[in-house]
């Protein structure tokens, strides 16, 4: 059972540090993480950016470990290691003038999401931080040939109008159904009288990565903050990407034509496929040497 007294003790500070006009963004492994967009958004600009660390966020409180079990190694019958479900938090000042940032990459909460969520206002506020992006990833009728889909939602109409006139590719989200821990995030910081937004990238469902969506993301956020982040590995990431799924369909015409049937398609859905003849099966040929989220 989630225990809310254990769970205000799990953030760890080793420093506060002074920050201007911070930009609070998160990104989540698990439901959220379709093709891995949330995650390698929140990689890519570790790599680049290469923030500090200033705090740990131990997750164990808000996990079911019968849903999401912890990664063990053992030699010789001998338990080494056992995975340490901490998570991270990062400063980066913005040397270009612009606007500083916090950055956080965990795993999506089972348990205690307003709490979790508080946690994370709880840094906003002693960081004086104003806004809040989230990334997420959402599995869609879509072929990878398709111009980009990314769907916004925020706290307010003003902040969607605004996220949405920094792409024609972003879109406000319609949708009905579960959520996931951006709607709490989004929800907490507006009833705080933050802002807060999330975009999420549409994904083909027959892929486990997306890195010209990744890429795109990453571009939309470096006009949004004022970043110089760059992308140009991303987009030769996606170029070779392109080429082992160009593989893919020249090996399988099962493959080919379910593609082709969603090039087809007039009106992508907003969410996942209903049924399993939407998703190609491309773990084997397209994870070789990837570092996919274990739960997709």
């Amino acid at each position: 059972m989630f225990n809310a007294a254990t769970a205000g003790s799990c953030l760890s500070w080793h420093d506060v540090p002074e920050l201007v006009n911070p930009v609070f963004i998160a990104g989540f492994h698990g439901w959220s993480n379709a093709g891995s967009v949330s995650s390698e958004t929140l990689e890519h600009l570790i790599e680049k950016l290469k923030p500090r660390a200033f705090a740990e966020l131990i997750q164990e409180p808000f996990v079911d470990f019968t849903l999401d079990r912890p990664i063990g190694q053992m030699e010789d019958g001998v338990i080494e290691t056992l995975e340490s479900l901490v998570t991270e938090l990062f400063y980066w000042h913005n040397t270009d003038g612009g606007r500083d940032l916090i950055l956080m990459l965990a795993k999506e909460p089972h348990l205690g999401w307003p709490t979790f969520a508080r946690t994370v206002l709880d840094v906003m506020l002693k960081l004086k931080a104003s806004r809040l992006f989230s990334i997420g990833g959402v599995q869609d009728t879509v072929s990878h040939y398709a111009p980009p889909v990314i769907s916004v939602v925020g706290s307010s109409p003003y902040i969607v109008s605004a996220t949405s006139s920094l792409d024609d590719v972003i879109r406000p989200a319609q949708y009905f159904g579960p959520v996931s821990i951006h709607s709490y995030l989004i929800h907490t910081c507006s009833a705080a009288g933050l802002e807060a937004v999330s975009l999420w990238g549409h994904v083909p469902a027959y892929l486990q990565k997306g890195p010209r969506m990744v890429a795109r993301i990453v571009g939309i956020l470096n006009k949004a903050i004022g970043l110089r982040c760059p992308v140009e590995q991303l987009h030769q990431r996606a170029i070779e990407f392109d080429r082992r799924i160009q593989e893919a369909l020249a090996k399988d015409p099962n493959l080919r034509q379910l593609v082709e049937a969603l090039e087809r398609e007039t009106a992508p859905s907003a969410s996942a496929p209903k049924s399993d003849d939407k998703v190609i099966r491309l773990n084997d040929f397209l994870r070789k040497g990837s570092h996919d989220d274990p739960k997709r």
